[in-house]
């Protein structure tokens, strides 16, 4: 309904209008504050401009609002002098229009929440100031630098490698556009030019700014993170006068300039402007302040144009590096291609250094030149290169890490539109293809194609970045590319990898046995893919099979698997993915697992269910206790392509699931629940339990050993474990009652903090909620009517709607059989049908029935009977690896139906002809051009979040169709355009979205009143822990609460002689110290979020296995800290492993020997931490000497200590 309004003050803004009419339709007569569900009216003031005074209104205008009603009884309120709208001093008059509103802002105010006008006109206010522009002459692309024997107090100088000059015609043009929070530099004369250049620079990438005058020229130097972002866009393009039509794309994605600023672009991205008058300074520093940008300090900087990156130099330089062993020139590359040090830095400052290096430590000089790389990247700006490199070489030789076979030494190599970035090599997980070439591991390559803030591409809507990504990524994956002496050419990827932007690279070798490798070697020796090859999206994603991340387990002959029958139907088959395997058959397998780990593994649950890659096979295989022998029987499901005709055929294991995960609550999964019924209460209370045991987690020693325990922090220090041994020998909190020693150490203190702060803010950002007695387990099918078809009779099977599971944690723990209602979903959940109610069945009876699941544990299985598959119900999913959360929480069980989401398939993209390499590599540039999915699902959710009628609103329902292809693409080949995807109700942001954000401003949010918005804000954070402070006053050895708590039982073992540590004995260990705090240092460099040295983790985030700085895309957080837990793990490893041997027979006095050596090394490295923690590393050091005593006070039977849980990065919600 429209309203006219007259008698309005000239000078009074549409948000003074809009605060007066507020005041009334927010008032009780129109607003029920006690209904939970009840929202503030939303309306619309628009005013009448002036016809000769732009900034005031002509005193006349109009009130829309979404309800007639609303209106009818506004006016009858107004005539009646119930209520009155005042603006200033007048009275506005109000009355009935006859126009009809216009019915896009008719159906925003129905939807969408009322937002506070100071929000509005905060924002307007800030795009008036920032609507200026100044003009440019001169835009210079180089490197900051310091010349040999320069006083580090002074100002560096610049060196100007590239300039684009716009003197004579002063077409350089540089704004501020704050609602995308980035100043634009727009290149090109309108008159004369058809096509402008523009250089965006982000806020976020501005780490300082200066400005000065050089000779008269006023000028501002940005020192960046990153190189900023290159555009083209044509001036006088031809435009439709429909909004959404002509701001897409016509802004074209560049890696560079043009051809000469390409050859420098990958070593210097810091810039220099030169603007056209002086008084643009100032001007320039005050945008800042109103754009919430750091303000700029006043310096003098001198530039010289000294040609560091010239191609000739660079062509000299490559040259150079052929002089050098390739694992030496990778390291080299690094220091130029990460901007460590320059081509004249190298050639005349290190080439000489280098070459020495290599003759005095000819095996070493790679790892001690990847060490000095990670010491530039976080260098003190007071420290020359050559202080540096001298105190890396001081240090003692690295040692040779000892891998398991599942693991490897990877070099990465990171492709982004201007540079490509070198990294280790360092751990990851292997595979079965690199497996087969031990020893030729370093001819292989993971490189991830990343923007320039190493963050996945996404594009905004004004941006086509499609011909960037066909250049820059599809240059490099159809051509290869050169790095140092060798050639690299792609090879495949596996579906995760792909996820996440990145393949593999093999460069070509000889091998003694297979001759010459290359990828199509590779690739033709994995079997017979001729059943997908016109397909090449699915071609790619059967060849990414052979390159999932595994551990190998046992070799079984042909004769001990076979095929059996899928049941169901397509395209919902019951056993879409899931095979089984014989008990015998499961022992070898976790036999196998257990023998390459850590000696406590073997005291988990053995696992009822592994997912595996086998040959061509891929999925999950359960025990069944009716198979006899070593035996497997796989399903036509789980059979991707034919693999090599072999005798024999090694089982990788993908997954071992030998005990059940907590289940978390997410953003998705919340506002599906509360669209179908669950209160918002209910969430609250779930989060203010879990917040309550956050607090109170330091309360007991126990309680702490929880806090790390249940949500998956401290697993590579073996925190868990370490909390029971304090515990165990009389170590307590201040309040704990019957403990000999009160718990006083810094160290363990910063570290509860990080994991309290950890689960805090997964709790307030991501609303990830643990719910009790619920699990997050993997998917298998009832066998019951596969024993039934093989003519079995009197089995017990599930019908449809019920589900299995039993869980139990640990040995000494009973199993717990859920039963009754049950929530069961699986992450992404986007549609409202995504949800389902079950049945679990609980303890299956014990009536002399045949039941497949009967001992089956940490596992939930799903009917095999009914009409369509329970998996495909639950947004799509199948049983070969999904992970399911079961809820049993009555408060959490949806109060309304919702059937489960019916998509059609969309079919898939094939060829005329068989697929090449090179449609696989367009189908990757597609993928990344098109990867959406995260885009997508956010998208959902504030839509969900700003519409009243959330998840059901037509927008969402369309956006979980699009979700449900995304999720398919990888498959089939067929994109999602984001293009045409639902656009928001409004352009500001609930407040939940601004916890991915760093310093988010008020102007771009509002405040949700759904149970997101309501849980964000019920957290608050707390303070991040400071850097541990060295000890004030140096203590006695061995006087800390800790080394109290345990002298008495070293001294049982080892006398009290040998609890008193000699420093002749301590120098044997800090040999062990001195490696491991030099490698610890290259982890907190290298697993940072930011290039920026100020980013680097903190010792104590290492140790608890978290990183706490924003990042706004999940996927790359999650992906970071797993490589960190992983690097990590594999050197804690490597400390115990000098430390701690291994013990057979504890009565075999050899064993006793080896157990007292196993404390007394264990003891030392405590002592020598615990004397040194003014020591970057050595309180963490001492953290992994307390993991070798607690083993040997095991071994010897003084204590008796718990398996770990085993760690896991936080699944996501899917997105």
């Amino acid at each position: 309904m429209e309203i006219e309004l007259k008698y309005i003050p000239y000078e009074a803004s549409q948000w003074d209008v809009k605060r007066a009419i507020g005041g009334v339709l927010h008032s009780d007569d129109f607003f029920n504050a006690s209904d939970p569900t009840a929202r503030l009216i939303n309306f619309e003031v628009i005013l009448n401009k002036h016809r000769t005074v732009e900034a005031r209104n002509d005193g006349t205008g109009v009130l829309i609002l979404p309800d007639r009603k609303v209106g009818q009884t506004l006016l009858r309120f107004i005539r009646a002098g119930t209520h009155r709208v005042r603006v200033g001093n007048r009275k506005v008059h109000m009355s009935m229009s006859q126009r009809k509103p216009d019915h896009r802002i008719k159906e925003r105010l129905e939807k969408t929440l009322y937002l506070n006008p100071e929000i509005e006109e905060e924002l307007a206010t800030k795009l008036e100031k920032l609507d200026v522009g100044l003009h440019v002459d001169k835009l210079q692309f180089g490197v900051y630098y310091r010349r040999p024997g320069d006083n580090v107090k002074q100002s560096r100088l610049f060196s100007n490698e590239y300039e684009v000059s716009y003197v004579d015609k002063s077409a350089g043009l540089l704004q501020f556009e704050y609602t995308h929070k980035l100043i634009r530099i727009r290149l090109g004369d309108p008159m004369t030019e058809q096509y402008a250049y523009n250089v965006v620079i982000t806020f976020a990438n501005v780490r300082k700014l200066a400005t000065g005058l050089d000779f008269g020229n006023p000028f501002i130097c940005f020192e960046l993170h990153v190189p900023p972002v290159f555009q083209l866009e044509k001036f006088n393009r031809t435009l439709t006068g429909e909004e959404w039509r002509d701001e897409r794309k016509y802004r074209q994605r560049l890696d560079s300039i043009d051809e000469v600023h390409a050859s420098v672009a990958p070593y210097a991205h810091q810039i220099r402007i030169i603007l056209h008058h002086q008084s643009d300074i100032e001007k320039f520093s005050e945008l800042c302040e109103v754009a919430e940008l750091c303000r700029p300090f006043r310096t003098s900087m001198e530039a010289f144009s000294n040609g560091f990156f010239h191609p000739s130099r660079i062509h000299h330089l490559q040259r150079v590096f052929k002089e050098f062993d390739w694992h030496v020139a990778f390291q080299l590359e690094a220091l130029l291609r990460n901007g460590f040090l320059n081509t004249e830095d190298i050639l005349e400052r290190f080439y000489g250094l280098v070459k020495q290096l290599c003759v005095r430590r000819p095996k070493k000089a790679a790892e001690t030149l990847r060490l000095f790389t990670e010491a530039m990247r976080s260098r003190d700006p007071r420290e020359s290169p050559e202080d540096i490199y001298e105190k890396v070489c001081s240090r003692a030789e690295p040692d040779d890490v000892e891998l398991s076979p599942g693991h490897f030494m990877c070099h990465h190599v990171t492709v982004t539109p201007t540079r490509m970035l070198l990294e280790g090599p360092y751990v990851i997980q292997s595979n079965r293809v690199i497996r087969q070439y031990r020893g030729y591991e370093d001819h292989f390559v993971r490189v991830d194609f990343r923007d320039e803030d190493r963050l996945q591409y996404r594009w905004d809507r004004d941006t086509d970045g499609k011909s960037l990504l066909e250049k820059r990524v599809g240059g490099i994956l159809k051509g290869g590319f050169s790095l140092a002496t060798r050639h690299f050419e792609y090879l495949a990827y596996s579906s995760s990898a792909l996820r996440e932007h990145a393949v593999w690279f093999v460069n070509p070798f000889y091998h003694p046995e297979k001759g010459w490798v290359d990828a199509q070697y590779i690739i033709s020796s994995l079997g017979d893919f001729s059943g997908v090859i016109t397909c090449p999206s699915k071609y790619a994603a059967r060849i990414a099979q052979a390159f999932t991340a595994t551990d190998p387990s046992v070799e079984i002959h042909r004769d001990q698997w076979e095929e059996m029958d899928d049941l169901g139907d397509e395209p919902h088959l019951f056993t879409d993915g899931v095979g089984t395997i014989s008990p015998e058959l499961g022992d070898m397998i976790w036999e196998a697992l257990c023998s390459v780990r850590d000696e406590n593994y073997r005291k988990n649950i053995k696992p009822s269910a592994y997912q595996i890659r086998f040959l061509g096979y891929k999925g999950m295989v359960a025990v069944d206790a009716r198979l006899k022998g070593v035996k497997m029987r796989l399903r036509p499901s789980m059979n991707k392509f034919e693999g090599p005709a072999e005798d024999t055929a090694t089982i990788e294991i993908a997954r071992a699931f030998e005990r059940p995960n907590t289940c978390y609550l997410n953003r998705p999964l919340i506002m599906v629940l509360e669209d179908r019924g669950v209160s918002k209460q209910a969430f609250l209370d779930l989060q203010e339990a879990a917040v309550a045991a956050i607090h109170m987690s330091s309360d007991s020693v126990l309680q702490c050993r929880h806090l790390f325990r249940e949500h998956s922090l401290g697993g590579s220090y073996r925190l868990s474990y370490i909390w029971q041994l304090l515990n165990a020998v009389g170590l307590g909190m201040e309040h704990e009652k019957d403990k000999r020693v009160v718990l006083r150490d810094p160290f363990f203190e910063t570290l509860v903090q990080f994991a309290k702060n950890d689960v805090l803010r997964s709790i307030k950002h991501n609303a990830r909620i643990p719910v009790l007695d619920s699990y997050l387990l993997v998917g298998v099918a009832d066998e019951g009517p596969a024993y039934e078809a093989e003519g079995c009779e009197n089995v017990y099977k599930l019908e449809k709607g019920e589900i299995y599971a039993c869980v139990q944690k640990s040995a000494d723990e009973e199993p717990i059989w859920i039963q009754g209602s049950v929530t069961i979903s699986r992450s992404p959940v986007v549609h409202p049908g995504d949800v389902q109610r079950v049945i679990a069945i609980g303890k299956p009876p014990d009536d002399g029935r045949l039941c497949f699941f009967r001992d089956l544990k940490n596992v939930v299985v799903l009917p095999s009977t009914g009409g369509r598959s329970l998996a495909s119900m639950l947004g799509g999913g199948d049983l070969d690896g999904d992970l399911y959360s079961v809820i049993p929480e009555s408060t959490l069980l949806p109060t309304e139906h919702q059937p489960p989401a019916k998509y059609e398939p969309v079919g898939k993209r094939e060829l005329d002809r068989p697929s090449e390499v090179e449609d696989i590599c367009d189908f990757i540039i597609e993928y990344i051009d098109s990867d959406v999915l995260g885009l997508l699902s956010d998208r959902h959710l504030m839509i969900a979040d700003q519409s009243k009628e959330g998840t059901r609103d037509p927008r969402c329902m369309k956006l979980a169709e699009l979700c449900s292809q995304a999720v398919d693409y990888p498959k089939n080949g067929v994109p999602v355009d984001i293009q045409d995807s639902p656009r928001l109700l409004i352009q500001y942001k609930p407040d939940w979205k601004k916890a991915e954000v760093n310093a988010p401003r008020k102007t771009d949010y509002y405040e949700s009143d759904r149970a997101l918005g309501e849980l964000y804000r019920n957290v608050e954070l707390l303070a991040t822990p400071r850097a541990m402070d060295p000890p004030s006053k140096r203590q006695p050895p061995l006087s800390d609460s800790i080394s109290r708590a345990l002298r008495p039982y070293v001294e049982r073992e080892l006398g009290a002689g040998g609890a008193r540590n000699a420093e002749r004995e301590l120098a044997g260990v800090a040999g062990v110290f001195a490696r491991y705090a030099e490698e610890l240092r290259y982890i907190c460099v290298t697993h940072a979020l930011s290039d920026s040295p100020e980013s680097r983790l903190v010792e104590a985030e290492v140790v608890v296995g978290t990183i706490s700085a924003v990042c706004t895309q999940h996927r790359y957080r999650n992906d970071r800290t797993h490589r960190m837990r992983l690097h990590a793990r594999v050197l804690v490893d490597g400390v115990r492993r000098r430390l701690y041997a291994r013990v057979g027979d504890p009565a075999d006095p050899a064993a006793q020997g080896q157990m007292r050596y196993n404390l007394k090394q264990g003891w030392l490295a405590w002592d020598y931490g615990m004397r040194n923690r003014h020591m970057f590393g050595a309180s963490s050091f001492a953290v992994v000497a307390l993991g070798v005593i607690g083993a040997a006070l095991a071994d010897m039977g003084q204590i008796t200590l718990k398996p770990e849980k085993k760690e896991e990065v936080p699944e996501s919600d899917g997105i």
